[in-house]
């Protein structure tokens, strides 16, 4: 093991002598570190905490936009927990490391902070003579000192596949960015004098301080990333004014001048209306921003009746006893918010019913009939043969096909009487179990129900019940009395509670 260990650092140095070589090359950069470590091996494996020191050298090559692969050789010093009948720390050990890890992070070329995670696995040595496998994996950050050197901190946490070997490791340490020659040219399409590796529009010149874009108004921001491309404003407005600095833009702050949070506006008393809108800029309310006790939406200052609900036409105070203004008082008008001659109230269809004892308001009827028009005899008729005439196949629901001309001929009645209802109501003979005639009559009522709803009638206007052989017209003893007790009666009602 030993001598494969020897073999995988020399294939390390060839390797990164090699990626070192052609870094400069590469769209991201890669890196070279050194770093200070802090290991124990202690509380990992039940045993108290014993810090060791050691260091770390590694290479790490840019494999993607995200993605990095790093070689970390390690060496140090520790305390090495043994087997007893609890985990004991004795002595120190000399262990070293070399490890290939994948790291998910990107150095951006303008961030402070760069965080990545990474994880992998390696080869363990202790004192040079035993070696097992590890996992490594954790968490890390570059803290960038200027534009190629970083400071860098690290929590590691290593899997063992050697009994009380696992270990934790903090790190401390310098990372440094392998980077071209500042005396080599580097490409430039545009010619703007903004490198294509930095440049964000390389077919386009730009400025250098708005990363190689057009720039028409010079703040920073490019045209294609500044929703006011001509004006003049701040990266973190889009590109556009913000001249009191509350974060508002311009265009979209309703008070420009004074910084607020309230739609760029302030609001001292914090009671979501703007100070510019606000009857009562000192006190929260919410009657136009003033205090309102009685909830009747007239600010308190204003409301002649603040503890009583009114309206702003009276002052706050409720309303006067005439509210509709036709001569008869509230408590007397059965239509008080609606002015008219009958009683207090209107009547839309001048049938001479008053609206609110009109069952057809918008349709001129008869006072008999609560202001409906009559239902001509010859509809009448036509309910009434259907009501003999409407069959179904023996025992089914299934109804016939000259039945459904006969309810085609209810479905135009329905239409001529808009303001009527239809009540629907299916009977049997006494034959069989009463029982199942009951559901039977239902079944029949439904099928016609569905039909006029098919033919466009609206659900709310039909009503079905079954009744059985409970309601029969004729003697059930003689054929000719069962054929009329077996039925489904139609019946225009203007209201489904009014009593059959």
């Amino acid at each position: 093991m030993n001598k494969f260990f020897s073999l995988f650092l020399i294939l390390w140095c060839a390797w990164l002598h090699t990626n070192i070589a052609t870094a400069q090359n590469r769209d991201y950069p890669n890196a070279v570190h050194a770093k200070l470590t802090f290991l124990d091996f202690g509380l990992a494996n039940g045993a108290d905490l014993k810090l060791g020191e050691g260091f770390e050298l590694g290479y790490v090559r840019n494999v993607a936009p995200f993605l990095n692969v790093g070689i970390p050789l390690k060496m140090g010093l520790v305390h090495l927990p043994q087997r007893s009948e609890e985990p004991v720390i004795v002595g120190r050990s000399i262990v070293s490391s070399i490890d290939v890890i994948a790291q998910l992070g990107k150095i951006s070329s303008d961030a402070r902070l760069s965080p990545y995670l990474f994880a992998g696995g390696g080869a363990f040595l202790e004192e040079f003579k035993k070696t097992h496998f590890q996992i490594p994996f954790g968490v890390g950050a570059n803290v960038r000192l200027s534009k190629y050197a970083f400071i860098n901190v690290q929590a590691e946490y290593r899997k063992a596949f050697s009994d009380l070997r696992d270990n934790a490791q903090v790190g401390l340490g310098f990372v440094y960015l392998l980077h071209e020659s500042p005396n080599k040219p580097q490409p430039d399409r545009d010619g703007d004098g903004v490198p294509d590796v930095t440049d964000m529009c390389p077919d386009q010149p730009g400025l250098s301080t708005a990363r190689g874009c057009p720039d028409y108004d010079r703040d920073g921001v490019p045209d294609k990333e500044d929703d006011c491309p001509t004006q003049a404003g701040k990266a973190s407005a889009k590109g556009c004014p913000d001249k009191d600095g509350d974060g508002f833009t311009d265009k979209e702050d309703d008070c420009p001048t004074v910084a607020g949070e309230l739609r760029g506006c302030p609001d001292r008393d914090g009671d979501g209306v703007s100070d510019k809108d606000d009857g009562c800029p000192d006190q929260p309310g919410t009657a136009r921003g003033c205090p309102d006790r009685d909830s009747d939406g007239v600010p308190d200052k204003d409301d002649l009746c603040p503890d009583q609900a009114g309206s702003a036409a009276t002052n706050g105070c409720p309303p006067v006893r005439d509210s509709d203004g036709d001569g008869v008082f509230d408590d007397k008008d059965p239509c008080p918010d609606a002015a008219g001659p009958y009683n207090g109230c209107p009547d839309t269809d001048r049938d001479g019913v008053a609206d609110n004892l009109d069952k057809c308001p918008k349709t001129p009827g008869l006072k008999a009939n609560f202001g409906c028009p009559e239902v001509r005899k010859e509809d009448k008729k036509r309910l009434e043969f259907a009501t003999r005439n409407v069959q179904f196949k023996t025992g089914k629901t299934e109804l016939t096909p000259p039945s459904l001309k006969i309810l085609d001929g209810i479905a135009k009645i329905m239409q001529r009487y808009p303001d009527y209802k239809l009540l629907i109501h299916g009977h049997t003979d006494n034959v069989g179990d009463p029982e199942r005639n009951l559901i039977l009559s239902q079944g029949r009522a439904q099928a016609c129900y569905d039909y006029l709803v098919f033919k466009g009638i609206s659900p709310d206007r039909l009503k079905t019940e079954g009744f059985g052989d409970t309601r029969p017209i004729a003697d059930n003893r003689r054929s000719a009395g069962r054929a009329l007790n077996r039925r489904v009666e139609f019946k225009l009602v203007l209201d489904f509670n009014e009593k059959q």
